[in-house]
């Protein structure tokens, strides 16, 4: 009797502390969603052709960083690619900004930077890639080019338009992807050569085709990285003849072609099978990553000492830290992902903004339950569908402070239950109420 005794007080003891310890983080939560209520900066819409006076106190918050970093929860969704559009579009007009990164393959971007560069082009390049297939990305394509096109008589500087991901989009089909790439510009001052390399090629490089993650064949990894070394060698012999028939710019930009090339032929051996454990797939996140880091450095170099510089991919990519999340469990280590580089690189130079959303509609699966004392929850229950908050005007208040420097979940209702420390892995956040499938192009 004595026993059960204690066995029911020590329940009710263990009872009561739970309660307790909920209670004070369901308080902590509201009064950060006050504290972001009375802090947060409303989006009056998405239309593209919408003014940027909305986006000011963003513009104050952003400062002189050279480097801003925006999020989305997945991709091929509408709002997060509405939301981009427009604040480049702010950032160009009303902050100086010369040039947007995303996470699309370098090699598979460059008929659209060509595009973008030449104001004379009548028409953007045909689709290539997962890139095209989104008229919000063509949206963005086509003000690029037209406000280039104005830029000699608007007394403006042209924006330029870079891809950070690995060619392929870090799949099989990048290393035909780059090589062909890179043989035809080689072609313009030696059709010979690159005619030679493309026959000295097995041609057992994947086609256009395949799909998924996978390292390539040891024969064909090899034959991959013979051809950049072949095809660099080349170049490097035609650099004169090259540049004066393109431009030192063209040069630049096949030469980092070869250089993605490469990042490839590294990181591709490391893709473990889709069945590996979350262990194995840790040195293939980092390569990744850490390869997309060197690729915006390399972006914002081209821009010169007065660039600035806007990436936009997933917000996996861009938070400044080492993945945390239930995908990792078992992991003897986290990877290291692209901001935590990109942070190292700039410091305070850096903004990265993350995006949350509470639901998702359309053709997307349906959204899982939001988690309590989540990034989500709480700023669903600031009641705005569409805003920023700047986190790091929490460090003035002392309860919102110590709510952001807690670890919390992000975007658990989506696909992807991130765990984040808010005040060292984001700058500011990005709140979209739904989201909804893109708008697929016709072809």
């Amino acid at each position: 009797m004595k026993q059960w005794l204690m066995t029911g007080a020590t329940r009710w003891g263990v009872s009561v502390l739970l309660l307790s310890m909920c209670m004070g983080a369901h308080g902590a939560e509201e009064i950060f969603v006050r504290w972001a209520a009375v802090h947060a900066v409303p989006v009056a819409t998405l239309d593209f052709a919408h003014s940027g006076a909305d986006f000011l106190p963003m513009g104050s918050a952003i400062g002189s960083a050279r480097v801003v970093a925006l999020g989305e929860p997945l991709h091929g969704a509408h709002e997060p690619l509405a939301l981009r559009n427009r604040l480049f579009r702010f950032l160009v007009e009303e902050m100086g900004f010369t040039a947007i990164a995303v996470e699309s393959g370098f090699t598979d971007l460059l008929g659209n930077a060509s595009f973008v560069a030449n104001d004379t082009a009548d028409l953007p390049p045909a689709p290539t890639s997962e890139f095209d297939a989104y008229l919000e990305n063509r949206e963005l394509v086509q003000w690029m080019h037209d406000y280039n096109a104005r830029a000699t008589s608007s007394r403006h500087r042209k924006i330029g338009l870079y891809g950070i991901n690995l060619p392929g989009d870090a799949r099989p089909t990048g290393p035909r992807l780059a090589l062909d790439n890179a043989l035809k510009f080689l072609a313009i001052a030696d059709p010979s050569s690159a005619q030679n390399i493309r026959e000295s090629l097995i041609d057992n490089l994947p086609s256009t085709d395949v799909g998924g993650f996978h390292a390539l064949p040891p024969a064909t990894q090899s034959e991959f990285e013979a051809g950049i070394r072949a095809i660099a060698k080349a170049m490097q012999k035609k650099r004169k003849i090259l540049i004066s028939r393109t431009s030192d710019h063209e040069y630049q930009l096949a030469l980092h072609n070869l250089e993605a090339a490469r990042q490839l032929a590294k990181c591709l051996p490391l893709t473990p099978p889709p069945s590996a454990g979350a262990a194995a797939w840790v040195a293939a996140f980092e390569c990744r990553d850490s390869a997309m880091a060197k690729n915006v450095q390399w972006s914002l170099e081209q821009e010169g000492r007065r660039g600035r510089l806007f990436v936009f991919a997933h917000n996996g990519h861009v938070m400044s830290w080492k993945e945390e999340g239930p995908r990792w469990a078992g992991a003897p280590s986290r990877p290291a992902m692209m901001g935590l580089h990109l942070r190292h690189l700039y410091g305070k130079d850096l903004y990265v903004i993350a995006t949350s959303s509470s639901t998702t509609s359309g053709n997307f699966p349906p959204a899982k339950p939001i988690e309590a004392d989540s990034v989500d929850r709480a700023l669903t229950d600031v009641d705005l569908p569409l805003m920023f908050i700047d986190l790091r005007n929490a460090r003035q208040n002392r309860e919102a402070l110590r709510w952001v420097s807690t670890q919390r979940s992000l975007n658990a209702n989506v696909y992807i239950d991130f765990r984040l420390t808010p005040s060292t892995a984001v700058d500011a956040f990005a709140f979209v109420k739904s989201l909804t499938p893109a708008i697929r192009a016709p072809d």
